[in-house]
């Protein structure tokens, strides 16, 4: 963008919020605060946004606890399984 592009954006953004005040507080709590079924539906999303990472995070532990149970099971009696073998030694 040129200087002269970037000073029309700004001057003309600038005019914007001088001839509508009103839009620039324009917000979507502050449109909706009256109304009962929009303060509900923004608690339930605010609780969806909040609560999704979390979940996320327990079902990854999950999963790898999961997994580690599996191997675990999986192995020999004794629980650690058997050494590689040493490496054969030969002529040096």
């Amino acid at each position: 963008m040129s200087a002269r592009a970037a000073a029309l954006a700004v001057s003309a953004s600038l005019g914007a919020a001088l001839l509508a005040p009103g839009a620039a507080r324009a917000c979507a709590v502050c449109a909706g605060q009256d109304s009962a079924a929009v303060s509900w539906a923004l608690l339930k999303g605010s609780a969806l946004l909040s609560l999704t990472p979390l979940a996320m995070v327990g079902l990854g532990v999950w999963i790898l606890r999961r997994r580690a149970r599996r191997l675990a099971a999986a192995r020999p009696e004794g629980g650690q399984g058997h050494a590689p073998p040493a490496p054969a030694a030969g002529p040096s």
